[in-house]
């Protein structure tokens, strides 16, 4: 379980003064949305927004989220030609990564002997 609500998730900004408010909004809605069901409490979150202004790019729109899961570091990032686009990107990425975390601690801890939540059927 989270060790905050996600409406409650403090989430650290670093912007470009081309990201808008709307994708500021956007981007806390869905780093929100992927650590709603986070198997560790969350003790960080950081999303970077910027963009480049370098016309031969051809995704100048960059989406970077950092999250810490009780010492476990997971990092999504995404670019794209728009702000919107990158952090739909890397949200989908950082929600996987969760989702990954959760599934390789259970196969984990299943090869260590537990065989449930409560620890029974572990070797004594």
């Amino acid at each position: 379980m989270p060790a905050t609500a996600p409406n409650e998730l403090d989430i650290q900004f670093a912007t470009s003064k081309d990201v808008s408010q709307e994708d500021l909004r956007q981007a806390r809605e869905t780093v929100a949305r992927a650590l709603a069901h986070a198997p560790r409490p969350v003790l960080y979150a950081k999303a970077m927004l910027s963009v480049l202004h370098d016309p031969a790019v051809p995704r100048p729109c960059l989406a970077s989220f950092r999250v810490d899961l009780n010492g476990l570091p997971v990092n999504a990032h995404a670019a794209a030609a728009s702000m919107p686009e990158a952090v739909s990107l890397a949200g989908t990425r950082l929600r996987a990564r969760v989702e990954s975390t959760a599934q390789y601690r259970e196969t984990r801890r299943r090869a260590r002997g537990h065989t449930s939540a409560t620890g029974e059927g572990a070797p004594l």
